[in-house]
C-alpha cells in the first residue's frame, strides 16, 4: 500500500507539479554608457507612443505567471502597461504595473493567471505608458548604440517589437536582428514538465499497479 501510495504521488507531482518558484525572463541588461556615466537612449524610441518591446520564443514550454516592467520606467505616479501576444496578434494576458508593484531584481510584477506558452512559438511582449512617451533603454549587439540584455535558459530573444500608433495595441512592427530589444517589459514563468517524461512516470506508476495486482 505505501509502494502504491509513493508512485501515486509522483504521478499527480508529475502532472501537477511545477518549476520551484518563478524564474524573470530578462535578468539584466547593459546598455551603452558615454562618458557622463548616464544611460544611452535611443530617439527613434522615446517618439513612439504605443507599445515597446521584444519578442522571444520559449524553448521548453512554460506559464507565464506574471508581467512587469524595468523599475527605470515605471512612474512614481501613474502606471504602464504590459501585454503578451502571440504571433496572431491575439492578446493573451495584460497587465497594469505601478510603483507599488512587487520588486524583484530590476523590474516590478504583477500576478495574472498563468498562461501556458509552447516551445519554439514566437511571443511578443510590450509595455506602454497611457501618457506622455516612453523613453526607453535598447540594446543592439550588432550596430551602435549597442548593448545586450541577459535572459534566462529556457527564453530565446528575438527583435523589437513596437507599435507607432497610440493606444495599447499588438506592437507588430518588428526592427533590428536577433538580440536586439527595447528594454521595457518583463515576465515571470514557471517551467512545465515535458510531456514524455510524464508519460514515462504515468507507464512506470501503471506498471507498478499491475505488479502490485499479480502478487
Amino acid at each position: 500500500m505505501k509502494t502504491l501510495f509513493s508512485l501515486a504521488t509522483l504521478l499527480v507531482a508529475a502532472l501537477t507539479g511545477r518549476a520551484q518558484g518563478s524564474v524573470e525572463a530578462m535578468l539584466n541588461y547593459v546598455p551603452t554608457v558615454p562618458s557622463d556615466s548616464s544611460p544611452l537612449y535611443s530617439s527613434i524610441f522615446s517618439s513612439i507612443y504605443g507599445p515597446v518591446g521584444w519578442t522571444f520564443q520559449p524553448l521548453t514550454g512554460m506559464e507565464v505567471t506574471a508581467l512587469g516592467a524595468f523599475n527605470y520606467l515605471v512612474p512614481p505616479t501613474g502606471s504602464l502597461e504590459v501585454g503578451l501576444w502571440n504571433a496572431n496578434g491575439i492578446l493573451l494576458a495584460s497587465q497594469t504595473i505601478t510603483d507599488a508593484s512587487a520588486l524583484v531584481n530590476l523590474s516590478r510584477y504583477q500576478s495574472i493567471a498563468p498562461v501556458l506558452l509552447a516551445a519554439d512559438q514566437t511571443y511578443y511582449l510590450a509595455a506602454y505608458i497611457p501618457v506622455g512617451t516612453l523613453s526607453a533603454v535598447v540594446v543592439t549587439p550588432g550596430s551602435d548604440p549597442n548593448g545586450y540584455a541577459t535572459l534566462s535558459g529556457a527564453v530565446q530573444l528575438g527583435q523589437v517589437a513596437y507599435n507607432s500608433n497610440a493606444g495599447f495595441v499588438f506592437p507588430a512592427t518588428l526592427d533590428g536582428v536577433v538580440g536586439d530589444a527595447i528594454i521595457a517589459p518583463n515576465f515571470e514563468y514557471e517551467v512545465v514538465p515535458e510531456p514524455a517524461g510524464v508519460d514515462l512516470l504515468g507507464t512506470g506508476a501503471l506498471v507498478g499497479l499491475l505488479v502490485r495486482r499479480r502478487r
